[in-house]
């Protein structure tokens, strides 16, 4: 078939939303975090954990980090409880009870008794600039940079939809 005028502004049309299809779609790609951007920092296994998780899970996994260390530095232990995964909560209910002489075995009234955050902490706690979220089934690890720009790794559990926090800190990685 001949190339006709009308042809030509199709074919060029083509082009060129295909070239801008692939230029949002990489631009899409690169905006979600991304362990390797930390890798000059460290060289911890757990960048390669599992795999990369996506933008939309890597912004709820930070929400429920941040909440968790918000709560915690505000020593608002009913609400630091809710962001606790429940493999981790049996844990410090099954401690309370066998461990301690506590009147109520919970989950806040253990933090309380037994959890004191120093103000470095505090302060530590409310910054986190999350780069990735590594994940591998129901389990993931948030690598954040904190305040001092020291890299972190939370672990997490999938509890149905959502993330909870799987440890009461976070583990230093660099």
């Amino acid at each position: 078939m001949p190339l006709t005028w009308e042809r030509g502004k199709w074919l060029v049309t083509a082009l060129v939303a295909a070239a801008l299809g692939a230029a949002l779609l990489a631009a899409c790609g690169s905006s979600a975090g991304s362990s390797d951007q930390l890798r000059d920092k460290t060289d911890s296994g757990l960048l390669d954990f599992g795999e990369e998780g996506g933008s939309a899970e890597l912004k709820e996994a930070t929400e429920v980090v941040h909440s968790f260390f918000l709560a915690r530095s505000r020593e608002d232990w009913t609400a630091t409880c809710a962001q606790l995964s429940q493999a981790l909560l049996s844990k410090i209910e099954r401690l309370a009870i066998s461990s301690t002489q506590l009147k109520d075995p919970s989950c806040p009234a253990f933090l309380e008794a037994f959890l004191s955050i120093s103000e470095q902490e505090r302060r530590a706690g409310t910054v986190i600039d999350a780069a990735s979220l590594r994940q591998q089934g129901a389990k993931a690890f948030l690598i954040y940079s904190g305040a001092d720009e020291t890299v972190y790794a939370m672990p997490l559990s999938k509890e149905g939809d959502a993330w909870r926090v799987d440890s009461l800190s976070s583990k230093r990685l660099s």
